[in-house]
């Protein structure tokens, strides 16, 4: 792709690099749009403030409209897994694949995104360690949600008590996981300046050359030439200091 600048004979060419298949975005897409839905029906359900709502004639059509957005977000990664099972595979190993280089990470993530210091930021294979987390916590929330609402729904009046009383509980929990990196997710996809891209690649299923080189450095040369060059890069900067 070529992009003339306004007023200047130059010419800026980007290559952008396939990150996201059609599938996955739309996926992406449809876990988004029913997750947001659910939590607020879920919230409204369960919040002592909107107990009014959740009672009568009113409370019913929001448990069923709940239960109705709640299977459409479970049929999503079920459709996933009968027509992409290796991509799904391949990116569950991924996002659950964690390392030395993840501590680094975490432990230069807040002067990045808030500073804007890169120098101390380990090389990044293609999800980096703030999006492993992320997608890690959607995942094992989506199992938990699964068995933990199937038993609520159909489980009341069946199963003992304590056991109804757990599964609540354990609902609740799951939501507040999933709903705390749902918005910072957001935010970084969003707002953040760094992470621009982000929002690209789940729009178009592409990142820039650049971006990858810079974010993803150990999916673009490779992890042992990704790891080489900032070790490298982490001496030229202490022998300058």
């Amino acid at each position: 792709m070529s992009i003339r600048l306004r007023d200047a004979g130059s010419v800026v060419h980007i290559r952008w690099i396939p990150k996201y298949t059609f599938l996955e975005r739309l996926g992406h897409w449809a876990h988004a749009f029913t997750y947001v839905p659910l939590a607020i029906t879920g919230f409204m359900i369960f919040a002592p403030g909107f107990k009014g709502l959740s009672q009568g004639e009113l409370g019913v059509a929001l448990r069923v409209f709940h239960r109705i957005l709640a299977v459409a977000f479970g049929t999503v990664p079920i459709l996933y897994a009968i027509l992409q099972p290796r991509r799904l595979m391949m990116n569950i190993r991924e996002n659950f694949s964690f390392g030395r280089d993840d501590i680094g990470w975490l432990k230069a993530a807040i002067p990045y995104y808030l500073l804007g210091r890169h120098v101390d930021m380990p090389p990044q294979p293609r999800f980096n360690t703030g999006e492993r987390l992320n997608a890690a916590s959607i995942i094992l929330g989506t199992i938990t949600f699964g068995i933990s609402g199937l038993v609520m729904w159909f489980g009341k009046g069946v199963i003992p008590v304590w056991m109804f009383q757990a599964a609540v509980i354990i609902h609740d929990l799951a939501f507040i996981l999933t709903f705390c990196m749902f918005i910072v997710h957001i935010f970084l996809a969003v707002a953040h300046p760094l992470m621009w891209q982000a929002m690209v690649s789940m729009r178009f299923g592409v990142i820039s050359e650049s971006y990858a080189r810079e974010h993803h450095a150990k999916w673009y040369y490779g992890e042992k030439r990704a790891k080489q060059m900032w070790e490298a890069h982490q001496r030229e900067m202490k022998g300058g200091a």
